[in-house]
C-alpha cells in the first residue's frame, strides 16, 4: 500500500547478531513460535510509548515477569528529548508519584535485533500502559477503534498501512557532527539504493520476525532518505507496527554506528521531507473467503470493504463520503497530530497538503481517494497525506476516527474533489502554533480525545517552541542555525 526503505553499509562484524532463530545452537520451542536455546536468560522491556513515538521502557528479568513494575507517572509530559521535562499539575499535586505499568500480553515477542546470541541472551517487549492514565496514544488509539467498532452495530473495522520515509546519517570525518549517509535526489535509483542495501536486508529480516510486513524497498527523493512501505494490519496492531519498525530501526542504526531519524527534515529546512502517509480502509462482517494471493485479500478474506460501492458511479459508499467528510472538518486540527513539530511544516506544498481537500489519485491532496466500482473492494482506500514521519501512528489513528466518526454520525456530506481555496478548501496551518490553536479550538476532537491529554499534549509541544526559540536568541536564526535547533531536539529520538 506504500512505499519503503532503509539503510546502512557496513562491514561484517565480529559480534554481529544472529536472527533469533537462524542460530546454530541447539533450541527448544518458547512462546509464539520463537526458538529458544536452553542456557539462554530472556530480559523483558516493559515498554511504553509517548506522545512522540519515543519508547519508554524498563528492562525486567523474564523470571520477574508477574512482578510489579512502576514508572514514573508524568513521564508522557517529557519532550522530544528530555531537556524538556514538565510538571503537569495534577503530578505535582500528588507528589509525581509512581504508576504501574500494566502489560498488554497479546504484544510480547522477541526483538531478533536487541538479543545478544553470544552472549545467550533473549530480550523480548512488552506494551505497556500506565495504570489509571488514560491519555497513553495506544490506549486513546484503542478507545478510538473500540468505538468505530461499536458504530451502529456495523463492527468497522479500520485497516491501515502504509509508509515510512526516514533519513540515514553517519558521523562526518573526524567530527562528531552527523551527515546524510548520501546525497540526493536519485529516487528508486538502484545504485542510490545499494549503498544502504545490506541495513535494508538486515532490517527487512528482523521485522519479519516480529510479524512487519514490509512490501518495498528504495531509495527516496532527499539526501541519505529511504522509504518503506508495508502491508496492512487491523486495528491497534497497524499502530504497533510503526511503532516497533520506528525504534527497531533506530536501534539497528545506532548498534551499527549509525543513526535513523523520523524528523521530518534533519538537515535544512526547506524542501522535500520525511512523509508518514497513512494508507485505511474500513472493514466489516458478512464478506465472502477468498483465494487470491494479494496480501489485501489474504488479510481481508470473510470482511466487507465499508468504503467500496459497486454501484456509485465514483465506486464510493456513502460510510465512504461521510467518513472523508468527517476527517476534511477537522483536518486543521489534525494538523498537530499528523505534523507535531516545526520541521514538519517544510512538506508543505513538497508533496505534503496545503488545504484540507480531496481527490482520486490525487498526491497534491490532503486525502487521496482511490476506488473503482468494477474493481475489487480490496482496492479501494483513502491516503491520509498530512502525516510526516515523526507523527505518533497511535494518535494520527486516533485523530482519522474521532474525525471519521463525526461525519458519520452526522451524516457530513463529501464536497467536491479537487477543491481550491477560492471554491472553499480550507488552508491548513501553516506553523506548529497555528495547529495547536486549531487543536485546542476543536471542542468535539477535545471531547473525544479527552481535555487532559490535549492539555498535557499541547504544552509539551509549546515547550518544544520555547526551547528552539531559547536555542535560536542570540544567532542570526540563519537558515543553518534553525536546522541545528532542530536537530538538538528530535534527531536523535524522534
Amino acid at each position: 500500500m506504500h512505499e519503503a526503505a532503509a539503510q546502512q553499509v557496513h562491514a561484517p562484524r565480529a559480534n554481529a547478531r544472529t536472527p533469533i532463530g537462524l542460530a546454530s545452537q541447539p533450541a527448544v520451542s518458547s512462546s509464539k513460535g520463537v526458538e529458544k536455546r536452553d542456557a539462554d536468560r530472556e530480559y523483558i522491556r516493559f515498554e511504553v510509548v509517548d506522545f512522540h513515538c519515543k519508547a519508554l521502557s524498563k528492562v525486567v528479568p523474564a523470571r520477574h515477569k508477574d512482578t510489579k513494575v512502576y514508572m514514573y507517572s508524568g513521564a508522557l509530559a517529557y519532550g522530544a528529548n528530555q531537556e524538556i521535562m514538565l510538571l503537569p499539575d495534577e503530578i505535582a499535586a500528588a507528589g509525581c508519584p509512581n504508576a504501574k505499568l500494566v502489560p498488554d500480553w497479546s504484544t510480547e515477542q522477541v526483538l531478533p535485533w536487541a538479543c545478544r546470541p553470544s552472549k545467550h541472551i533473549v530480550v523480548k517487549r512488552v506494551y505497556c500502559e500506565m495504570e489509571g492514565m488514560k491519555l497513553g496514544p495506544r490506549s486513546l488509539c484503542g478507545r478510538m477503534l473500540a468505538e468505530l467498532k461499536n458504530f451502529d452495530g456495523k463492527g468497522y473495522e479500520l485497516l491501515a498501512g502504509g509508509e515510512l520515509e526516514f533519513v540515514m546519517a553517519k558521523r562526518q570525518a573526524d567530527s562528531v557532527a552527523w551527515e546524510p549517509m548520501f546525497n540526493g535526489p536519485e529516487i528508486f535509483t538502484t545504485l542510490q539504493s545499494c549503498k544502504a542495501i545490506d541495513f535494508c536486508y538486515d532490517l527487512e529480516t528482523h521485522m519479519d520476525a516480529v510479524g512487519v510486513d514490509i512490501l518495498t524497498m528504495n531509495s527516496e527523493y532527499g539526501k541519505g532518505q529511504l522509504e518503506i512501505t508495508f502491508a496492512p494490519k487491523f486495528g491497534i496492531e497497524a499502530a504497533d507496527m510503526t511503532a516497533t519498525f520506528r525504534t527497531g530501526t533506530k536501534e539497528m542504526a545506532q548498534d551499527a554506528g549509525l543513526r535513523a531519524t523520523f524528523m521530518a527534515k534533519p538537515f535544512g529546512v526547506s524542501g522535500v521531507g520525511n512523509g508518514g502517509h497513512m494508507n485505511f480502509s474500513i472493514w466489516m462482517p458478512g464478506g465472502v473467503r477468498s483465494d487470491a494471493k494479494d496480501v489485501v485479500s489474504r488479510i481481508t478474506s470473510g470482511k466487507l470493504n465499508a468504503l467500496h460501492s459497486s454501484e456509485d458511479a465514483q465506486g464510493m459508499s456513502s460510510t465512504a463520503r461521510s467518513f472523508l467528510a468527517g476527517i476534511l472538518a477537522h483536518a486543521p486540527a489534525l494538523e498537530a497530530l499528523c505534523s507535531p513539530t516545526p520541521p514538519c511544516y517544510c512538506r508543505h506544498g513538497n508533496w505534503a497538503p496545503n488545504l484540507a481537500n480531496w481527490g482520486f489519485d490525487d498526491r497534491t491532496a490532503c486525502v487521496r481517494v482511490k476506488a473503482d466500482r468494477r474493481g475489487p473492494p480490496g482496492s479501494c482506500y483513502m491516503e491520509l497525506r498530512m502525516p510526516s514521519a515523526a507523527a505518533n501512528p497511535y494518535l494520527v489513528l486516533a485523530g482519522l476516527v474521532a474525525s471519521g466518526l463525526d461525519g458519520l454520525q452526522q451524516g457530513m456530506d463529501l464536497p467536491p474533489e479537487r477543491q481550491t481555496k477560492a471554491d472553499g478548501a480550507v488552508a491548513l496551518p501553516t506553523t506548529l502554533e497555528e495547529a495547536l490553536k486549531a487543536f485546542e479550538a476543536d471542542s468535539y476532537l477535545v471531547s473525544k480525545l479527552g481535555q487532559r491529554f490535549v492539555r498535557w499534549y499541547v504544552d509539551v509541544k509549546r515547550a518544544e517552541l520555547k526551547f528552539i526559540e531559547e536555542r535560536l536568541r542570540g544567532t542570526s536564526s540563519t537558515d543553518e542555525d534553525i536546522s541545528a535547533a532542530w536537530r538538538e531536539l528530535y534527531f536523535e529520538c524522534v
